[in-house]
């Protein structure tokens, strides 16, 4: 029976992170609900669509430690696809009078479910993923966050320029609006445990041992560029799916959605929640998507109706989040989880955690200090006195 539950306890402690998760979810859930305004229903779906990325993002980027600027291409497919093949076709058709034969033959007559668009969103994206795998996969460092950023270039083009498909720079309309908030807080636990499964799996295992050290990790048999391009293929479809889901919630949307602006937007925000959370875990991408959500939601609600008489001036809310990310990166390098995974509930131990860090920076201060055989060959009586002249 002891060993029944050494069992039981074990299976506890590695599924209590992706678990206690979902519950912060499905409590955020409950409490937006029992709100009932129409301003933070909108921030929670928000939070959560931005959380679905950062957890696509941490797949690839948390894992691998090369950092992608461009997954926002995947939700940009992911949208486009989505909303192609569950608007009406009288919409289709006037949106799109010179839609391309080979698509409009197959494009027109669908008129699919909110699930089933959502899913082939989500799979147009692994593909595409899929296909540029092969040259990311191959790169490492800046190298990398430069290819990356030319497959968010390439797809927006590829959007604004071919209007007989995506309606070029003008905003696509007639999407279904079938994202609510209990839909994308479900997807949410889906992927918070698709994450979770990925990195304590043989391929993500193998991919973090080359993101720690790649020569190592080579001299053992792991394949890298195979190993990052699972990620990148995986990562690529958790996009694509939130990218789906963010069109049928907004209804209109246009390139510009998926790229570079004057303000803030979901390319750098995305990078920014999983830097301030901490990369290299699961727990690490969550606490940074709320963390920033709360921040940037809190000044941008103070600047638009100002609390106690106060009004910030406007970009209050930029700089809040500008100051929040520069203080994260200076105190925190390895962000505010330190990349690490929640911990079994017994385990928490303010105190214990208290000496720990005191024991660290003990070992730090000792291993700073020089060797006794440094300390004597540095002392002023070891040294050689000179003779006088």
């Amino acid at each position: 029976m002891t060993a029944e539950l050494r069992k039981l306890e074990s299976l506890g402690r590695r599924s209590w992170p992706p678990i206690f998760l979902s519950l912060l979810f499905l409590l955020t859930w409950a409490v937006i609900e029992n709100v009932n305004s129409a301003y933070w229903t909108d921030v929670a779906v928000t939070l959560f669509l931005t959380l679905i990325v950062v957890l696509g993002l941490q797949i690839f980027s948390g894992n691998s430690g090369v950092v992608s600027f461009g997954h926002v291409a995947f939700m940009a497919i992911g949208a486009y696809t989505s909303a192609l093949l569950t608007m009406p076709t009288a919409i289709k058709q006037f949106t799109f009078p010179t839609m391309p034969h080979f698509l409009k033959s197959w494009i027109f007559p669908a008129h699919l479910g909110a699930l089933e668009g959502t899913l082939i969103g989500g799979g147009f994206a692994l593909v595409f993923a899929l296909i540029t795998a092969a040259p990311i996969a191959r790169l490492a460092g800046m190298a990398a966050g430069i290819a990356t950023l030319a497959i968010i270039v390439i797809v927006n083009v590829f959007a604004s320029q071919t209007p007989s498909v995506t309606n070029g720079t003008a905003s696509i309309i007639g999407v279904p609006l079938t994202t609510t908030l209990l839909s994308v807080t479900v997807w949410a636990v889906i992927f918070v445990f698709v994450a979770f499964a990925f990195q304590r799996s043989r391929v993500g295992l193998r991919l973090r041992a080359s993101r720690e050290n790649r020569r190592a990790a080579q001299s053992v048999g792991v394949r890298v560029t195979v190993e990052r391009a699972i990620a990148w293929t995986l990562s690529g479809f958790v996009v694509g799916v939130a990218g789906a889901l963010y069109g049928h919630y907004f209804i209109t949307f246009s390139p510009s959605d998926f790229y570079f602006n004057n303000g803030l937007n979901i390319v750098v925000l995305t990078v920014a929640m999983l830097v301030v959370g901490g990369m290299t875990s699961v727990t690490g991408a969550v606490v940074g998507c709320y963390v920033v959500t709360i921040v940037y939601s809190f000044f941008s609600r103070w600047e638009v109706s100002g609390f106690f008489g106060v009004t910030p001036p406007s970009g209050t809310s930029n700089l809040a989040l500008s100051l929040l990310l520069l203080g994260v990166l200076i105190l925190r390098p390895g962000g505010l989880t330190g990349g690490r995974e929640i911990t079994w509930p017994t385990d928490w131990n303010v105190d214990g955690l208290w000496r720990r860090r005191r024991a660290e920076g003990r070992s730090a201060a000792l291993a700073a200090e020089p060797a006794p055989d440094e300390q004597i060959a540095k002392s002023p009586a070891a040294s050689p006195k000179r003779g006088r002249r």
